[in-house]
């Protein structure tokens, strides 16, 4: 009997909490990515996963986010998912007011806004799907992403014959800029697949450490 193909995963952290986890299934946040890739792909072996997300800073109306996220990289780590670190910054720029307002000038008003951003995140995935695709590190490399950026790096590695699937953290509403990627597939999340998916409410590390998920999460 011939052994399974196997298959790397990257995952766009910042595009799956955005497109799923944030509003859609908030109550699958305790996600254990590893079991996840192999649910998403039951015919490939996973011979790797690779997280690309970014350390989160306290905000005024959440000062916990950053040690809920430590607790669940704690969790990821004790799975063979590698998390690949970008930064987090906030860039302040003013914005229309919604619904548009005028001011006495009859000029739409505007407000001083500061937004997140993630940076670093794209540039590190794409170098790293490219240089594990030319090192042969698997048969085939799926992304979970929804980032068109990552388009080009995909039409250049699908004109040299790699084995490329996108899994949409949007469902049919998945960036169609991927159409030209030269993908074999294209898959989607279910629900039964996030929850089927989950850690244990409480689990231990490599040194017996017990880790809880956070009692804020559902």
């Amino acid at each position: 009997m011939n052994p399974r193909k196997t298959v790397m995963v990257y995952i766009d952290g910042f595009s799956l909490y955005k497109g799923m986890l944030q509003r859609s299934f908030p109550e699958y946040k305790w996600l254990d990515l590893e079991a996840l890739a192999a649910r998403l792909l039951p015919r490939r072996s996973v011979a790797g996963v690779k997280f690309f997300t970014a350390p989160l800073k306290p905000l005024t109306n959440d000062p916990g986010v950053g040690q809920r996220q430590q607790v669940y990289w704690r969790a990821l780590q004790t799975t063979r998912v590698e998390i690949v670190e970008g930064k987090f910054n906030f860039s302040k720029q003013y914005l229309p007011l919604h619904p548009e307002e005028l001011d006495e000038a009859g000029r739409v008003r505007t407000v001083l806004i500061k937004r997140p951003e993630e940076k670093g995140s794209d540039v590190a995935l794409a170098s790293h799907l490219i240089v594990d695709a030319l090192e042969n590190r698997a048969d085939s490399y799926a992304l979970i992403t929804n980032d068109s950026d990552l388009v080009p790096p995909l039409q250049l590695l699908s004109a040299r014959g790699k084995d490329l699937t996108l899994v949409s953290v949007a469902n049919e509403k998945y960036n169609k800029a991927f159409d030209t990627a030269g993908l074999q597939t294209i898959r989607q999340i279910r629900r039964g697949a996030l929850a089927s998916s989950q850690f244990p409410a409480a689990l231990r590390d490599a040194e017996g450490r017990t880790i809880r998920k956070p009692p804020t999460w559902p």
